[in-house]
């Protein structure tokens, strides 16, 4: 019970800050995203895995995007759809969060439902209203086998196709409960191997040449 009632009170502090953010967003871009940086490390710092996870598939988003040509107003929108795209696991139980073991059917359906519940926390905040797309897609599947709603190819808003990608390839590297981080290679591979049922081609192509011109400039 203890456990419960302070989820709720880090969860209102998280909403009134957003609430702040949303309101300054087109006033002060720069000081409501920053703003929104340290809320997006406080869900870290919450769930799922307290790993830096939104972070740093905001920053892999930006960069797919920069390479995009999106406009800086294109660029705020996706900036905040990324960093709260787990919103909606707040509140999720962490014994399924953090379950070693196989789901059941009932705990996988918990999981798959933090899209929606995400989107519904946050509708109240019109200024938000196109990152909440980025929100609710960035599980949608090209080929249309995804969630919520079966979207397929251009239906799915591009935001979410971004994070899609993003949010992947962090989760392929990085350790779980349920499985070891794979190496950066192994997690290329998947992600050209579900290029154009899983994920966008044309995203995957994208930043797979950005991973690789890292790499050039690390070695360097």
């Amino acid at each position: 019970m203890k456990k419960q009632r302070s989820q709720k009170i880090n969860l209102d502090e998280i909403i009134r800050c957003l609430s702040i953010v949303a309101q300054t967003l087109h006033e002060n871009p720069k000081q409501a995203l920053k703003d929104l940086r340290n809320i997006g490390g406080e869900i870290d710092r919450k769930i799922p895995y307290r790993d830096g996870h939104s972070i740093r598939v905001t920053d892999y988003c930006l960069n797919i995007a920069d390479d995009l040509g999106f406009s800086e107003k294109e660029k705020v929108v996706l900036e905040v759809a990324a960093l709260l795209h787990d919103f909606g696991k707040i509140g999720i139980d962490e014994n399924i969060l953090l379950k070693p073991e196989a789901l059941t059917s009932d705990e996988r359906n918990e999981i798959t439902m933090h899209v929606m519940r995400g989107y519904y926390m946050l509708a109240g905040f019109n200024e938000l209203i196109e990152a909440l797309e980025g929100i609710k897609t960035h599980h949608e599947y090209y080929d249309g086998s995804g969630y919520p709603e079966g979207l397929a190819k251009g239906d799915i808003p591009l935001i979410g196709r971004i994070i899609a990608v993003a949010d992947a390839f962090d989760a392929m590297t990085s350790e779980r409960p349920y499985r070891k981080a794979l190496t950066k290679q192994a997690a290329i591979e998947e992600l050209k191997r579900a290029s154009g049922s899983q994920f966008d081609p044309a995203i995957v192509k994208i930043f797979l040449k950005l991973l690789a011109q890292k790499d050039k400039r690390n070695r360097k």
